[in-house]
């Protein structure tokens, strides 16, 4: 009796709870919970079919498993084209789920190019909320993992805003979009973040922050969350690392739920924002990685009034939901 009831323990440390000690057994996995721990939630960051890199499922398919989740948005990502009409589309396929879409400058839409901003806005639907800033084609990503004298798009040489970038936040300012920072350097991330406060922008995300790409310190993603903008931490960079399940996963730093604990100590939960960063070909669909990653920042003692707030009510507001 005692030994099965340390067993029983064990098991519902570890959310292994289970109605009868005849299923108590290691062997199997846990029973589903009766509502998932990412109801509610929106993910900012999903990747997903069509799309030139290999996805596990389609916009339809992540926002249909969304919703049987219960979650209450979605957020598509794409490197090379425009996600706000896919997201229109997606709306009237699945309703009862949020869809949002937005553009990433990447040279595919002319790179820093304020007409490719006012076009997505202005798409069907009014789902396009979101401008990223170059990702896989920025001079941080490629120096990163190119070569180091290879050279890539810039948003702010020298710690000056550009004259595109500059029109790009001006029309995020206007229009009250989000700017996401994509993978320039940091201190791009710095003077950017700096001249979109004095122009108007409300709402900044700061895109994967602290894995190598783009590389900020908690310093620099201290400084840039007091001038008003949210750090985002992706489940996909808690896998990263020199052991990751993936091949491409080890060319990029692993930041866990140990580093998100350090993040809501030194900057706070209402500064952060968790996301998926999922839907690459072989990897676990959208909302299992964001019950991992609920479970895992549980273990490392953050609240659920934390997680509440970094995965539902920051997302919420950064995206004009609430």
């Amino acid at each position: 009796m005692i030994r099965l009831t340390l067993t029983a323990a064990l098991l519902a440390a570890f959310g292994f709870v289970t109605s009868s000690p005849a299923f108590a057994q290691a062997a199997f996995p846990p029973p589903p919970p009766k509502v998932s721990p990412a109801a509610g939630v929106i993910d900012m960051h999903v990747h997903s079919h069509p799309d030139v890199f290999g996805r596990n499922l389609d916009d339809i398919d992540i926002a249909q498993l969304a919703k049987a989740r219960g979650m209450r948005g979605i957020l598509l990502k794409n490197h090379v084209s425009e996600t706000a009409s896919r997201a229109a589309l997606v709306m009237k396929v699945v309703p009862g789920v949020e869809v949002f879409g937005g553009i990433v400058l990447n040279r595919a839409v002319g790179g820093v190019n304020p007409d490719a901003v006012e076009w997505m806005h202005r798409v069907y639907g009014g789902r396009g909320r979101v401008v990223w800033l170059p990702t896989f084609e920025s001079d941080k990503h490629v120096k990163t993992f190119s070569k180091p004298d290879a050279v890539g798009l810039t948003v702010a040489p020298n710690g000056k805003v550009s004259p595109e970038m500059e029109a790009v936040l001006k029309i995020i300012a206007r229009e009250n979009l989000l700017l996401a920072t994509g993978h320039v350097h940091p201190e791009e991330v710095i003077a950017v973040t700096r001249r979109a406060r004095e122009l108007g922008v409300k709402n900044i995300l700061v895109t994967h922050a602290l894995t190598n790409v783009p590389g900020l310190t908690m310093a620099q993603a201290k400084q840039v969350a007091d001038m008003g903008a949210v750090i985002e931490v992706c489940f996909l960079q808690f896998m990263a690392g020199p052991n990751a399940p993936l091949p491409f996963l080890t060319h990029w730093t692993q930041i866990g739920a140990k580093h998100v604990a350090q993040a809501v100590k030194e900057i706070g939960a209402k500064s952060l924002v968790i996301s998926s960063d999922l839907g690459q070909t072989g990897n676990m669909v959208h909302p299992d990685g964001l019950e991992a990653a609920i479970g895992a920042m549980k273990q490392q003692g953050i609240s659920d009034a934390d997680i509440d707030i970094m995965m539902r009510k920051n997302p919420a507001r950064l995206l004009g939901l609430s």
